[in-house]
């Protein structure tokens, strides 16, 4: 996994791992070419609370059903409207390698694609644009670094190694919020799709 930079950024990180090996990574310094180590550090909260967590809902299609069933997460988990409102950020990073990096690099709580199943619900094709195993590919690097990545349900990601399948997922910063969340997740998932 690379993050690659912007134009501004003088800095890039690069991660790679092996299965139960942890995960190597380094700092690039793209004037110098000096590189150093770095170790990833998902995040330790127990709790949402003002932090970043969301799921990804970056067309028209489906909009409004992901949002609907995020609002109705965050009420059941206790959040909305709590102090005022506003306790959660949300975080539409375009890119699902880019999601898994803000859960390992200790940015982000929560992240998830349920966008199949909205497009599925919605009657939309299959093939409509959203997560692919090869967007996925990196989940061993977030794992290996102490997140949780797996299918909306719990459990491993099952999907095809192919470049067309349309993989919904989520993934936690560490093992106590996914055990917070799936309860409610799991009943969500029944009720809206």
């Amino acid at each position: 996994m690379t993050e690659l930079p912007t134009a501004k950024q003088a800095q890039v990180d690069q991660l790679s791992v092996v299965a139960g090996r942890g995960v190597r990574a380094e700092r690039i310094d793209l004037a110098d070419g000096s590189r150093w180590r770095w170790r990833p550090r998902p995040s330790r909260a127990r709790d949402f609370a003002h932090g970043f967590a969301a799921l990804a809902r970056f067309f028209p299609e489906g909009k409004g059903l992901l949002a609907t069933f995020e609002e109705d997460l965050w009420r059941e988990l206790g959040l909305h409207g709590r102090d005022g409102g506003q306790l959660v950020f949300d975080d539409q990073y375009l890119s699902t390698g880019g999601q898994l990096y803000e859960l390992l690099a200790g940015h982000d709580r929560m992240l998830g694609d349920l966008r199949p199943l909205a497009h599925a619900r919605c009657g939309l094709p299959a093939n409509s644009l959203a997560c692919h195993p090869y967007d996925i590919c990196t989940a061993l690097i977030a794992r290996e670094a102490g997140c949780i990545v797996e299918a909306p349900e719990g459990g491993p990601l099952r999907c095809p190694l192919d470049t067309t399948s349309p993989v919904a997922w989520m993934g936690y910063a560490n093992p106590f919020l996914a055990r917070r969340v799936r309860p409610v997740l799991r009943r969500l998932l029944r009720r809206h799709f």
